[in-house]
C-alpha cells in the first residue's frame, strides 16, 4: 500500500513536469532554446557516429584498462573528502509538500526514507540512461550493461553519501557511541589516504621516470590494482570497473561484489534509530518553515569588506553590499580547499618531472589566470544578475540606472580583477623555475617584464567588459537571463543560455575590436618613433579603451533599466 502510494507520487511528479516542459514550448523563447540544444546534441554526440562508427565501443574497451585504478583512486578521493571534511547534514531534505503531506500522513519515518531512496534511485536511472544515450555503446547488450552499472553506481555513492551525512547528524544524540560511530569510518578513511600517500611516495621515481603518458598511466595502473594500493582501492576500483566491462562475462564477475556493496550501504542507511529518524524529520520541517516565514537578519552575517563611509558615491554602497553578499558563498575555508587541491596537483606535476613544483605551480598560475579572466565573469554572480529579481524594490532607489548599473558590476570586477593579479603575481614569480623544454614560450613570456605588466592592465578592462555585456543581457533580455540565487533546469533552459553565451561572446569581441584599433594605431606610432615594437603603452590605450566603452554602455543600459517595466522579470522558480 505504501510503496503504491510512492509510485503513484512519483509517477504523478514525472508526469506534471513533462507536461511543464512542454507546454513552455508555446513560448518562442522555450521553443528556440530547445531547437538549439536538439542541434547542439545531434552535433555533438550523434552526427559524429556517421564516420566514427564503432569508436565509443572501442573507447570503451581501451579505458577500460586503465580506467578501474584511475577511477577508483578519483572515488576514493571523492569519498574521503565527505568523511574528513565537514559539510552539510541535511542528506535527505523534504519539499514543502511532502512535509504536509507525508509527515501529518500514518507513515513511518522508515518508509519516508525508503521514498527518498525510491527517488533518488529513479533519478540516478534516467541519469544512466541518458549517459548512455550520449556514449552510444557499439551494441544492444553493452548498452544496457553500461546503463545498469551506472545506474548501479549512483545507487551506490547516493547510499554511501546520504549514510555519512545522516550518520554525522544522528551521532550528536548517542553520545560517546555516536563519537565512535561517526569517527571510525573517518579514521579507517584517513587510514587508507596514509597508505595510499606512501604508496605513491615510494613509487614516485618510477612515476617521474616514465618517459611517455602510456608508460605514466601504466605504471598508476599497477600501484592502484596490486599491493597494498589495490587492497584499499578494491571497492572503488569494482564500483569502477562494472561500466567498464567490455563483456558480458566480465560484467557478471564484477556485479556481486558491486551488489554487495549496494546491499551493505542500504542496510547501513537503514539501520538507524527513532531519535535519527526524528532529527530528520524535525529538520524538515524546521527548513519549510524557515522558507515560509519572514526572512530574518542572520546572526552571523558577512563581515564588511570595509567601512561605508556616510557620505561619498553610491555606486561604492552598492559595491559595498556586494562584496557582503559574496561573502556568504565564498569564505576562507573554501580558499583552502582550492589552495589544498592547486598544491597537491602541483605536487604531482613536479613529482612528474614537468620542471620541479615551482614550475608547476607557476604553470597552474597561468592557467588559472585565463580562467578567472574568461570565465569568472560568468560564474560570478553577486552583480544586477542577482538582484534583478527585486526590481520592485531597487525602482524605489532614489539613483539613476546607469548609477545602479556601474555599482552592481564593479563588485564582481573588482574580486575577480584581484584575483587575476594576484595569480599573474605569481606565475611572474615562480616563472623563474621553468624550463624552455617544459614551458616553452611561456618562459619568453614571463621572463619579458612588460608582457605580464600588459596582462595585469587588460585582465581587469577585459572582466569589466564581460561583465558589462552579461549584466547588459540581463537588462535587455530580462525573459531571457537567470535572476535571483535560485537557476532554471531543463532542455530548453540550456539551449537558451547557450544562445545567451554565444550574444555574450559576440558583443565581447565588438567591444575588442575598437581597443585592438587604438592599440594596433598606438603600436605604429612608438614603432615610427623608436624602431622598436612597444607593448605596454598599447595595453594601456586597448584597456582605456575599454573602460570607456563600459562607461557609455553603462550609460546606455541605465536609461533602459530606467524604463524597464518590473513586470518584464519572470518570477525565480
Amino acid at each position: 500500500m505504501i510503496a503504491g502510494t510512492f509510485a503513484y507520487v512519483l509517477s504523478c511528479t514525472v508526469r506534471n513536469r513533462v507536461r511543464v516542459r512542454l507546454k513552455r514550448l508555446r513560448q518562442p523563447r522555450y521553443l528556440l532554446g530547445t531547437l538549439v540544444a536538439l542541434v547542439y546534441f545531434y552535433s555533438v554526440f550523434f552526427r559524429r557516429r556517421a564516420y566514427t562508427a564503432g569508436a565509443p565501443s572501442s573507447l570503451l574497451e581501451l579505458a577500460g584498462e586503465w580506467a578501474p585504478g584511475l577511477g577508483g583512486l578519483v572515488l576514493f578521493v571523492v569519498v574521503a573528502l565527505v568523511w574528513l571534511i565537514p559539510g552539510s547534514e541535511r542528506a535527505i531534505a523534504f519539499s514543502r509538500a511532502e512535509v504536509q503531506f507525508f509527515f501529518t500522513a500514518p507513515i513511518s519515518r522508515r518508509n519516508l526514507v525508503h521514498y527518498k531512496l525510491l527517488r533518488s534511485t529513479f533519478g540516478g536511472l534516467v541519469s544512466s540512461v541518458i549517459m548512455t544515450v550520449m556514449i552510444r555503446p557499439g551494441s544492444l547488450g553493452s548498452g544496457l550493461r553500461f546503463a545498469a552499472s551506472i545506474g548501479l553506481l549512483i545507487s551506490v555513492l547516493t547510499l554511501h553519501f546520504m549514510g555519512a551525512s545522516l550518520t554525522r547528524a544522528s551521532s550528536r544524540r548517542l553520545g560517546a557511541a555516536g563519537l565512535v560511530r561517526r569517527w571510525l569510518p573517518a579514521a579507517l578513511i584517513a587510514g587508507g589516504a596514509l597508505t595510499l600517500i606512501a604508496v605513491f611516495l615510494m613509487a614516485s621515481g618510477t612515476l617521474s621516470s616514465s618517459q611517455t603518458a602510456p608508460d605514466f598511466f601504466r605504471e598508476l595502473r599497477r600501484l592502484t590494482t596490486t599491493g597494498l594500493g589495490g587492497v584499499v582501492l578494491w571497492p572503488f576500483r569494482t564500483l569502477v570497473a562494472l561500466p567498464f566491462a567490455a563483456t558480458g562475462a566480465a560484467f557478471l564477475r564484477c556485479l556481486p561484489a558491486v551488489l554487495l556493496l549496494v546491499v551493505l550501504n542500504y542496510v547501513w542507511v537503514m539501520a538507524t534509530d527513532t531519535a535519527f529518524e526524528e532529527a530528520v524529520a524535525a529538520r524538515a520541517e524546521k527548513n519549510v518553515g524557515r522558507r515560509g516565514a519572514p526572512r530574518m537578519v542572520n546572526a552571523k552575517a558577512a563581515p564588511a569588506p570595509f567601512s561605508l563611509a556616510a557620505e561619498g558615491r553610491v555606486e561604492t554602497a552598492i559595491v559595498w553590499k556586494n562584496l557582503i553578499l559574496l561573502g556568504r558563498y565564498a569564505s576562507l575555508r573554501m580558499l583552502g580547499r582550492l589552495l589544498a587541491i592547486a598544491f597537491a596537483l602541483a605536487l604531482v606535476l613536479g613529482r612528474s618531472g614537468h620542471g620541479g613544483i615551482a614550475a608547476s605551480a607557476a604553470l597552474m598560475c597561468m592557467m588559472f589566470f585565463f580562467m578567472t579572466v574568461f570565465a569568472g565573469p560568468q560564474m560570478m554572480r553577486n552583480d544586477l544578475r542577482r538582484d534583478l529579481a527585486n526590481l520592485a524594490v531597487l525602482k524605489t532607489w532614489p539613483i539613476r540606472g546607469a548609477t545602479l548599473f556601474r555599482g552592481e558590476v564593479l563588485a564582481p570586477a573588482v574580486v575577480l580583477s584581484a584575483v587575476a593579479i594576484v595569480l599573474a603575481l605569481g606565475a611572474v614569480a615562480l616563472g623563474a623555475q621553468l624550463s624552455s623544454s617544459a614551458a616553452g614560450p611561456f618562459k619568453a613570456a614571463l621572463g619579458n617584464p612588460s608582457y605580464p605588466a600588459a596582462a595585469l592592465l587588460l585582465a581587469p578592462a577585459l572582466i569589466l567588459c564581460q561583465l558589462v555585456a552579461v549584466n547588459g543581457m540581463a537588462v535587455l533580455f530580462p525573459a531571457w537571463a537567470n535572476v535571483g540565487a535560485s537557476r532554471a533546469r531543463g532542455f530548453d533552459v540550456m539551449g537558451q543560455r547557450m544562445l545567451m553565451m554565444a550574444g555574450i561572446w559576440l558583443t565581447l569581441l565588438v567591444a575588442i575590436l575598437p581597443a585592438a584599433v587604438v592599440a594596433a594605431l598606438v603600436v605604429l606610432a612608438g614603432y615610427w618613433i623608436t624602431h622598436q615594437v612597444a607593448v605596454l603603452l598599447p595595453a594601456i590605450a586597448a584597456a582605456a579603451t575599454m573602460a570607456v566603452e563600459c562607461w557609455l554602455a553603462a550609460e546606455a543600459l541605465g536609461r533602459v533599466l530606467d524604463r524597464t517595466d518590473v513586470a518584464a522579470i519572470e518570477a525565480v522558480e
